[in-house]
């Protein structure tokens, strides 16, 4: 009996040696080297820009000499930059920021991509582009309810052929009116000077590229797709509480960041910890206000929500999203 209490002791002292050894060196150092920021969008876009402004800030929470990296890696839509940053080493020198719904609209759809949002590891909300109904100054179709009334002929909606199709047809699905869309256009820019220049009714804008529109008078917003009360709500617009569906909210366009699923949790509190500060430090606030891209900042909680929430939505319009009917 006494062999075994003293085999016992023997035991329980290991034990507690094993867990009260340190963390290891690599883990203990965290950060020692150059952290690479993953943008899935070529450069001077939105993303881009959000992505190396926040990289600038966070180097001011990071050790003296380590850099944020940005890597741009555009292609199949945002797929390939995403699929690299989920398949890179969990140790937090690799992280990206990532983009919905385009990162998901596919996969909701019935494509098999090389990665999983319900796995990767979430550090935070940087911006949540809020799309509006806008319409041209000579467009018949002045308001929601002469889209939806029987008419001589159906709206025509400038469309880049991506999201903002997608957006556009479960727009017109929810809201009961139909629509004719023109897919020819290659970007935003020139889906709203098509609507400016009354080649098509309207179109779906998100609020930092139709802000010049909007001060101009050449385009008019017709919907706020944001709830009433939200970062940056227009007087006098009806938004989703105002035309009775809330649920429409869900069509906001996500700037997030996220990692490699398994982090160890000692790096991921550090690399949350500095996004986070990035984030809320005044350095970002005094680039988005001479910039004048907005900031959402929100923690990796949010993040998590607004994917669950938006994958929930779109899963209903599944047979909408994808790029050819």
């Amino acid at each position: 009996m006494g062999s075994y209490l003293a085999l016992g002791r023997v035991f329980a002292v290991s034990m507690l040696a094993c867990l009260t050894v340190p963390a290891s060196p690599a883990l203990a150092d965290y950060p020692d080297r150059n952290i690479d920021l993953i943008v899935p969008y070529g450069p001077g876009g939105g993303f881009d820009l959000y992505g190396r402004a926040v990289a600038r800030t966070m180097e001011l929470h990071l050790p003296k000499g380590v850099k944020v990296v940005t890597r741009n890696l555009p292609g199949a839509g945002s797929t390939k930059g995403i699929a690299t940053m989920f398949r890179a080493a969990p140790d937090g020198y690799t992280i990206g920021i990532v983009d919905l719904p385009g990162g998901i609209a596919p996969q909701i759809a019935g494509e098999k991509l090389p990665y999983d949002f319900d796995n990767v590891t979430w550090l935070g909300v940087v911006n949540v582009g809020v799309y509006s109904l806008v319409i041209g100054k000579n467009t018949p179709f002045r308001s929601l309810d002469l889209f939806q009334k029987t008419s001589d002929r159906i709206p025509y909606f400038a469309t880049t052929g991506s999201n903002d199709l997608a957006m556009a047809r479960i727009v017109a699905d929810a809201l009961q009116f139909k629509a004719k869309f023109l897919t020819g256009y290659t970007g935003a820019p020139e889906a709203q000077l098509a609507i400016i220049r009354s080649e098509a009714d309207a179109g779906m804008g998100i609020d930092v590229t139709i802000a010049k529109h909007l001060e101009t008078g050449d385009l008019k917003q017709l919907i706020w797709f944001q709830r009433k009360g939200a970062r940056g709500t227009p007087a006098g617009v009806p938004t989703v509480d105002d035309i009775g569906h809330p649920q429409l909210a869900n069509l906001g366009l996500y700037r997030m960041f996220a990692a490699p699923p398994g982090l160890p949790d000692a790096v991921q509190r550090k690399l949350v910890d500095v996004l986070q500060a990035a984030l809320n430090d005044p350095e970002l606030a005094k680039w988005s206000k001479t910039s004048n891209f907005p900031l959402d900042p929100g923690t990796p909680e949010e993040a998590k929500r607004l994917y669950m929430e938006q994958k929930a939505f779109l899963t209903g319009y599944r047979h909408l999203l994808k790029p050819e009917q």
